[in-house]
């Protein structure tokens, strides 16, 4: 199948990218066919079937199995070293909330973190005390970022909490590095997966890192409410969950209390079951129908086209650093206020991106969906302002 009929095939399945210039994954990706059908033939089963006796508990544990087992296979894990969560949030607060902190005791993060990441970090300062450094790597993430945190880091450091793909640039921060200094020192390393899971490469074996959290509804192109956490084995040691609950538990006989030893003890309890179906749907879809290789070689190319075409726009500053092959490219406009330029381009030519406030800048974020020929009618539409 060449190229282009594979391309061809893939949007079909996915309506919102043939409606629109869909060129916003990295807020939400849009869904394909399989996750509607999926989530709408277990609701269906439920409703005329009930939900009753022990086929459905058998049901609903079969299709939770499935779901850690794809995610497994995309993060190169082990499927007892993930738990399934409700976003990358949920997965980085059962880690941050999990450490037994103590005043005065240091966390380490940078000046290119989405507030999912910081939020726990900021509660836990106001709850605990804790002292939170930030590791400047420069305006646009360009700086190496093992660097700056190892001049940060003193014996009273607990946790390394960052992420690998920065939601403001699209930089590819060199987590390797910080995973292996991190058990060099001791240091747990705990990663913002939201930007990269789905969108480059991910290894967590190879990036020696502690945790990694991811979400669904970006790249990966799943539903609402569903995520994942990984949690290296060796690293379980350092956390205990906050929440617990049915699923995190052993279920034996005469045992009255015992939390699970692998990292399925940080799910507390049920979730939408439904919504899980199309998460497995979501991750077989693009493992056997898309493939993953294509994919990732796809959002590079598109990126890097991106990225160059762009600078053909007077008055554009570039800020993502290297050749924008992590799916994000971001920019400003000499004398164009970002928010006003995301509203023309959506209500003028139906083209969506986004802004992001705190940078004063607009990103692009291309999915493996996207075409060269919506990427140049964007160059057009902002050229014509």
């Amino acid at each position: 199948m060449s190229d282009l009929t594979h391309l061809q095939s893939i949007r079909q399945e996915m309506p919102a990218t043939t409606s629109h210039h869909y060129l916003n994954t990295g807020t939400f990706g849009p869904l394909p066919s399989c996750v509607v059908q999926a989530i709408q033939e277990h609701m269906q089963d439920e409703w005329q079937n009930g939900r009753l006796g022990a086929a459905t508990f058998e049901a609903m544990v079969k299709i939770y199995a499935n779901a850690r087992s794809r995610v497994a296979r995309l993060l190169n894990a082990d499927v007892d070293e993930i738990a399934l969560t409700d976003s990358t949030g949920d997965g980085l607060n059962s880690i941050s909330y999990g450490i037994q902190w103590h005043e005065g005791d240091e966390v380490i993060t940078t000046n290119h973190e989405h507030i999912s990441l910081l939020a726990p970090l900021y509660q836990l300062r106001d709850r605990y005390g804790i002292v939170i450094k930030i590791a400047d790597i420069g305006p646009s993430a360009e700086r190496p970022v093992h660097k700056g945190i190892a001049d940060l880091v003193t014996p009273r450091t607990r946790l390394i909490s960052i992420s690998h793909v920065t939601w403001t640039t699209g930089a590819v921060l060199n987590i390797s590095e910080v995973g292996h200094m991190g058990r060099e020192w001791g240091i747990p390393v705990l990663i913002d997966g939201a930007q990269s899971a789905g969108g480059t490469p991910v290894d967590v074996r190879a990036l020696g890192v502690d945790f990694y959290a991811i979400p669904m509804q970006k790249w990966l192109c799943g539903p609402d409410g569903t995520g994942a956490l990984y949690v290296r084995k060796e690293a379980l040691g350092y956390v205990s969950p906050t929440y617990v609950g049915y699923w995190s538990i052993m279920h034996e006989e005469d045992m009255e209390w015992k939390l699970l030893d692998n990292a399925r003890c940080f799910e507390e309890g049920g979730r939408q079951t439904a919504a899980i179906a199309g998460q497995a749907a979501a991750l077989k879809w693009l493992e056997e129908t898309v493939g993953y290789q294509w994919l990732f070689e796809r959002i590079k190319s598109l990126s890097t086209y991106t990225y160059n075409i762009l600078q053909t726009v007077p008055g554009l500053i570039m800020l993502t650093p290297g050749q924008g092959e992590s799916g994000l490219v971001a920019f400003k406009l000499e004398g164009r206020d970002e928010a006003e330029v995301v509203r023309y381009l959506r209500d003028k030519h139906n083209i969506y991106i986004r802004n992001i406030p705190t940078m004063k800048s607009l990103r692009v974020s291309t999915g493996f969906y996207n075409t060269e020929e919506e990427i140049d009618k964007l160059v057009a539409a902002l050229k014509e302002m």
